[in-house]
């Protein structure tokens, strides 16, 4: 069996969710003995532009996996950052917006003409995520080969015309959670033999010392963390707000520490809150076993890896209550707790930093719904027999 995965960015160092599950499946899937081809542009990732052709175009190898790199187009943005607001406050683009949206969102003229001249040689294409222009094109070449993994939210994006069509279009859905499942069934209507809830694989096999981060940053007060992207969309300014407030109200040493790419999304941020910007795998992992909790405040996920590793470093997790993903995760496992308000998020962490056994049973319950659901055997399993049976 030979398949291509279709993303917009590729690589160990891309920032993002979707980048990470790619890598991670296709690597995955390669070392069971599948013929894995990436197809993707020269852009880095996200926070890096989406005209920032970084990497030269032409193959390269990344362990077993062949990667194809082609130029991203380089259109007039202009129009580009008023679409997008419109899309996310919710607003109706018109058919022509959606097109001049999408097509600025992340588009190769060369990949898609090269799709259209080998889809012969593949047995599947894989294409993710589903909001760039990569997999909404991409996909109407060979819609009977195509697989979608869309690592769907509730979200603007997610009710575009064109994206309905691609997803209307595709041979099959692949779902990281059931509540992503169940979101895309209502949103788009599909049959359930279209769409399998396969899960992402996690690394169960690692290794994390909290000493080792507490020496290598000088960090000896108990602290909340949080691990991923800081913008607004993954609402790390609403947890900023919410922390500056709990101090406020409440005085201690407990510190905010925050780790990975892009600027705080506020300004002056108080002396509790301690930005790392982007640190080792190691460095992360062993920041998730020194922290007293970890917080994933984003409405918008579909799977949520960050929330993943710290249950497996022993961390319990606090959650956006309005994110039916990461809520229902902390519902299945009993691993952590959901706020919505700043006075939720005020109790929750009271709550946690008061009672070292209920953290325990917590992370505890965390780890063995990650080892229990998310074994990377299980996840190549699954995309075998179900993924890509005809």
């Amino acid at each position: 069996m030979k398949i291509a995965f279709v993303c917009p960015f590729f690589g160990e160092q891309a920032a993002g969710g979707a980048e990470f599950a790619a890598r991670s499946v296709a690597l995955h899937l390669a070392d069971s003995g599948i013929g894995v081809d990436v197809l993707t542009t020269c852009l880095h990732d996200l926070p890096h532009g989406l005209t920032n052709n970084v990497h030269p175009a032409g193959v390269s190898q990344d362990g077993p996996l062949t990667i194809m790199r082609f130029s991203a187009e380089v259109p007039d943005m202009s129009v580009f950052p008023e679409l997008n607001d419109l899309i996310i406050d919710g607003g109706m683009p018109t058919a022509q917006e959606e097109l001049q949206f999408v097509s600025r969102h992340v588009n190769s003229i060369d990949l898609i003409r090269y799709l259209a001249d080998n889809e012969a040689d593949y047995d599947w294409l894989c294409f993710i995520p589903y909001l760039f222009g990569t997999t909404v094109f991409g996909a109407q070449v060979a819609p009977h080969k195509s697989i979608m993994i869309p690592c769907l939210h509730d979200e603007g994006y997610a009710r575009l015309q064109l994206v309905r069509d691609a997803i209307a279009r595709v041979h099959r859905l692949v779902f990281n959670s059931e509540a992503e499942a169940h979101f895309a069934k209502t949103a788009y209507g599909i049959d359930e033999s279209k769409g399998v809830y396969v899960g992402l694989g996690v690394e169960t096999d690692i290794e994390f010392d909290a000493s080792r981060f507490r020496d290598r940053f000088d960090m000896d007060d108990p602290f909340v963390l949080y691990a991923g992207r800081r913008d607004t969309t993954k609402n790390v300014h609403t947890l900023i707000q919410h922390f500056e407030r709990y101090k406020q109200r409440h005085p201690s040493p407990l510190k905010l520490v925050l780790i990975g790419p892009a600027d705080l999304p506020v300004s002056n941020p108080s002396k509790d809150i301690v930005d790392l910007g982007f640190v080792t795998e190691q460095e992360k992992r062993d920041a998730y076993a020194a922290a007293t909790l970890f917080c994933q405040p984003s409405k918008n996920e579909s799977f949520s890896y960050v929330m993943m590793e710290a249950w497996l470093c022993g961390t319990p997790c606090l959650v956006h209550e309005a994110c039916a993903v990461t809520r229902d995760h902390v519902v299945r496992s009993g691993g952590g707790l959901f706020f919505d308000s700043a006075v939720d998020f005020e109790g929750s962490v009271d709550l946690l930093l008061s009672d070292a056994d209920l953290r325990a049973r917590m992370a505890a319950s965390g780890r063995r719904y990650v080892l229990e659901n998310f074994a990377w055997s299980r996840i190549v399993q699954r995309f075998r027999e179900e993924v890509f049976r005809v």
